[in-house]
């Protein structure tokens, strides 16, 4: 059966990584995690002969590409640019159109800048597009959100890297799957760990939070308490 139009095809893939600089991710709260997530799609792209495209932000003033990547990018075109859509760079659109694919993975930053106008583009370009929430990320994460939402509603694909990496995978059994099976099992560690670290703190801020909760309500017994005294 022909696959539906909507799944990643690696075949028919471009994975972009956008403006992965180290000033820009140190803004952004979740800038580490995005990088990692980025890094394992960049490492997988390589592994199944999915092609990559980098691109970087004024890269005189704002500096070259995270060392997240670099291991990763040997012999991938890094295109500088001022424009915010990728596709506004001349030199960008003649790299990927020289790819001859249809599909197109979008990660990077910000979400709500150059990562949703770059997606519209592509999209009215014929292109179809793939945004992986966890591979975006924004300054602020009400722009990352309706970035997202922007995106969602006007045909793009939002998705998750895991469904990228499946898509790409398409079965089990096969020596592509069975090669990239330890990195996915790795990072669900991480993810646990992760998940354990964030259930941690929270828990450590609602102790903190009752704590002050009953110290403020001791001292308004104790303020209570000396307002009586010296109404008697």
């Amino acid at each position: 059966m022909e696959r539906s139009e909507k799944l990643l095809n690696r075949e028919q893939s471009v994975l972009i990584v956008v403006d992965l600089q180290d000033v820009l991710l140190n803004a952004i709260k979740v800038g580490a995690f995005i990088a990692e997530n980025i890094a394992l799609l960049t490492k997988i792209a390589r592994s199944l002969e999915v092609p990559t495209v980098v691109t970087t932000q004024n890269a005189q003033k704002l500096g070259g590409i995270t060392q997240h990547l670099v291991p990763e990018l040997e012999n991938v075109p890094v295109i500088d640019k001022l424009c915010f859509s990728c596709a506004g760079s001349d030199e960008f659109m003649r790299e990927l159109q020289s790819l001859g694919r249809t599909q197109v993975v979008l990660t990077g930053i910000e979400a709500h800048i150059c990562i949703m106008q770059t997606a519209l583009d592509l999209l009215k370009a014929g292109y179809t597009v793939h945004v992986p929430y966890d591979a975006v990320a924004s300054r602020q994460k009400r722009d990352w959100k309706y970035a997202l939402l922007r995106m969602a509603h006007s045909g793009i694909i939002v998705t998750s890297v895991e469904s990228v990496i499946y898509e790409w995978l398409y079965e089990a059994g096969t020596d592509q799957f069975r090669g990239i099976l330890p990195l996915l099992k790795e990072r669900e560690q991480q993810r646990l760990k992760t998940d354990e670290d964030e259930e941690h703190d929270e828990k450590s801020e609602e102790t903190v939070s009752e704590e002050e909760e009953s110290d403020a309500e001791e001292e308004e017994e104790q303020s209570s308490t000396s307002e009586t005294d010296s109404e008697e």
